[in-house]
């Protein structure tokens, strides 16, 4: 037990000496045990003695005493140092270092490095993301172990420190910024699996607020976590918000685009518009700090026009310019299934209209899905497998218009009513109503009156349906309040209840000045809503007509780069779903071999919001989270923390100190025995 506890205490050596005490070759403290046999020869040594005859012994036995004394207390000595001698060069051999580490030596260190579009603003010391790389490149210059690597759009597995710096300083921007759990993630899923390695993470980003949400995230306990949160030296921006048609015509378009200052004020900031390529148009704008204002531009309605709104701000440039397309406005397919109304053809003229009636008995079920506008003029009631189809076609194609007949089955419109899911109508009043009221304010009467009409000729209705809609909103009203026509959002769609049949014999309606802006209006709602731009990193879905069933493949392509997106094709149009491309901002063609036309992608300005989470504070609740200022100093710690001190040296001094020891006894220590 003796011996067991000599090699156990040169395995938990003084840790206030060494710190703890390690060995690459432990076996080797194994042959302490032959440590046992110079104690064995000690012990078991025998001598032999002659016999001298004295006359006078007397002196002789005090010489004798004192003698034996002597020899006993230096071979005692020389054991000593011979053992501890041993004993050093075993250990020497045993290759003893030491470590600030308590746990196993073996270790890993994986980087995460944010290079979303918001590292772009300026720190002290420049651009983050490129201050950020190159002190990972001066902090990891003499590692000598394997990196893992990850970004935002890439993943790179324990690169050599050359390999590492290559990839370092091939990293761009890229403009999907991943949450911070998906972060986490990706660093658990790469870690070692060997429970005798810690694995070490460390995270650089500036911690925006719309991604890292520290208060649900769960840290993984085996891992070490490195916190590095760099800021830019002023969180002021400037942002071009959003852009939108606020007026059309056939001469004229006049778009207008919100713009945004954060925490600065801003004196006459120049904004420029480019159509087609070419400048344009300029104008100034000031802003108060956190203020917004919207401007505006007309320009000449054109067969094509792909445009840019830009001005110059070096703190955040990815969020300079807003591209936009406003393709030309395509003819707009009209179906009027029902008794046949003369109004409604003059309505929707050829020159923009594709229209089309027909009757109930006759309808082809497949005109509906190429459908813009379907018109349900005065039907009585609906066949089970019509409701299904329009409930398809709502959902998916285009607007709908429900105008009841006099002798209307209110069971079945409930049925169709029910099967949209926008509520239920009751049975007639028999009542004369004027229509007394029109919602100036909503968006479908836009530009329709320069002014309020004070002087105008009311319409009349003889019988009308009431409803219960959930969620409608009122286009005309009667002078009871009720509404006369309604309008239900239906999954970007809409859809349009007339209250009563508007034949010549139950009302003057279609005789009234409004009718003409209002079936126009019902007609144009899909081309108004065509989407000027998209988002990158949104999903995306694009919806186009095609005229043949051909096989033809769309691109999407600029000068630069050339995509197929997903695609999905059905009766004469094709879906297009887009969400992790393009990657640069611009306007872009989307073709095939016979058609081509334009989209707009713009970066998602929710990095421009420069608020930032508190990552010191809100890592203190975890024991194994260390919040570092600079790059460097966690490289230095991590270092220091595994860093091997090797201690085999001082032991082949202390065995050369021991083996002086023997030899200064051996001859200086002379007594006979």
């Amino acid at each position: 037990m003796f011996y067991y506890s000599i090699v156990n205490n040169f395995v938990t050596f003084d840790k206030s000496l060494f710190g703890m005490m390690q060995f690459n070759n432990p076996e080797i403290l194994y042959l302490l045990f032959l440590l046992i046999i110079p104690i064995l020869i000690h012990l078991f040594q025998l001598q032999r003695f002659e016999k001298v005859l004295f006359t006078n012994v007397k002196l002789l036995k005090q010489i004798e005493q004192q003698t034996r004394k002597s020899s006993k207390l230096k071979k005692i000595l020389i054991l000593i140092s011979r053992l501890l001698l041993f004993t050093c060069l075993i250990v020497a051999f045993a290759q003893p270092f030491s470590s600030k580490n308590d746990g196993p030596i073996k270790s890993e260190t994986l980087i995460y490095l944010d290079n979303s579009l918001s590292m772009q603003a300026k720190g002290k010391q420049g651009e983050l993301l490129q201050k950020s790389k190159h002190d990972l490149i001066e902090s990891l210059r003499n590692s000598e172990k394997s990196i893992s690597l990850i970004t935002n759009n890439e993943v790179y597995k324990n690169l050599q420190v050359e390999n590492l710096k290559n990839e370092l300083l091939k990293i761009e921007y890229h403009p999907i910024k991943i949450d911070f759990k998906a972060v986490l993630l990706q660093i658990k899923n790469l870690r070692s699996k060997d429970q005798n390695t810690q694995s070490n993470a460390i995270l650089i980003s500036d911690f925006q607020n719309i991604n890292s949400d520290f208060q649900s995230v769960k840290l993984d306990s085996l891992i070490n976590y490195f916190f590095i949160q760099t800021l830019p030296a002023k969180a002021e921006n400037v942002i071009i918000d959003s852009l939108w048609i606020s007026q059309q015509n056939n001469e004229t378009i006049q778009i207008t685009s919100r713009v945004i200052s954060q925490e600065s004020d801003i004196e006459n900031l120049s904004v420029s518009l480019n159509l087609n390529e070419d400048l344009y148009g300029k104008t100034t704008i000031s802003l108060k700090k956190n203020e917004q204002k919207e401007i505006e531009f007309s320009f000449p309605n054109s067969d094509l026009l792909h445009g840019k709104l830009s001005f110059n701000d070096n703190l955040l440039m990815f969020d300079n310019n807003f591209y936009f397309n406003i393709n030309p406005l395509e003819k707009s397919n009209v179906l009027s299934i029902g008794d046949y109304h003369g109004f409604v053809s003059k309505i929707y003229p050829d020159d923009e209209f594709n229209f089309t009636t027909t009757r109930l008995n006759n309808l082809d079920y497949s005109l509906l899905s190429n459908q813009n506008l379907v018109i349900l003029n005065e039907l009585e009631s609906f066949p089970k497998t019509l409701i299904q189809l329009l409930k398809e076609y709502l959902n998916k194609n285009g607007n709908l218009v429900l105008i009841p007949s006099g002798n209307t089955d209110v069971e079945s419109y409930n049925l169709l009513l029910s099967a949209l899911g926008v509520g239920k109508i009751f049975n007639a009043h028999k009542l004369k109503k004027i229509i007394t009221t029109i919602n100036y304010e909503h968006p479908f009467f836009k530009d329709v009156f320069h002014k309020a009409e004070g002087n105008f000729q009311y319409p009349i209705v003889n019988m009308s349906y009431p409803s219960s809609f959930n969620s409608a909103s009122s286009l005309l009203q009667f002078n009871d309040q009720n509404d006369f026509i309604s309008e239900i959002k239906i999954n970007n769609h809409n859809f349009y209840w007339v209250a009563s049949p508007l034949s010549l014999d139950n009302s003057n309606f279609i005789s009234s000045p409004l009718v003409v802006p209002v079936f126009y209006n019902f007609g144009i709602q899909n081309e108004m809503k065509k989407t000027l731009y998209y988002t990158i990193g949104n999903k995306n879905e694009i919806v186009l007509k095609t005229h043949n069933n051909s096989d033809e493949v769309w691109h999407i392509s600029n000068k630069n780069s050339d995509f197929i997106p997903l695609q999905t094709k059905s009766l004469n149009k094709v879906k297009i779903e887009i969400e992790n491309n393009p990657l640069i901002d611009g306007v872009y063609q989307i073709s095939n071999a016979s058609t081509e036309k334009y989209l707009a992608f713009n970066y998602n300005r929710e990095e421009s919001d420069m608020v930032y989470f508190n990552v010191e504070q809100a890592i203190k609740k975890y024991n194994n989270t260390v919040y570092f200022s600079s790059i460097d100093d966690s490289i230095t710690t991590i270092n220091d923390q595994y860093k091997k001190h090797n201690l085999w040296q001082l032991f082949v001094i202390f065995a050369l100190i021991f083996l002086g020891i023997e030899i200064l006894l051996q001859k200086f220590m002379k007594f006979n025995p």
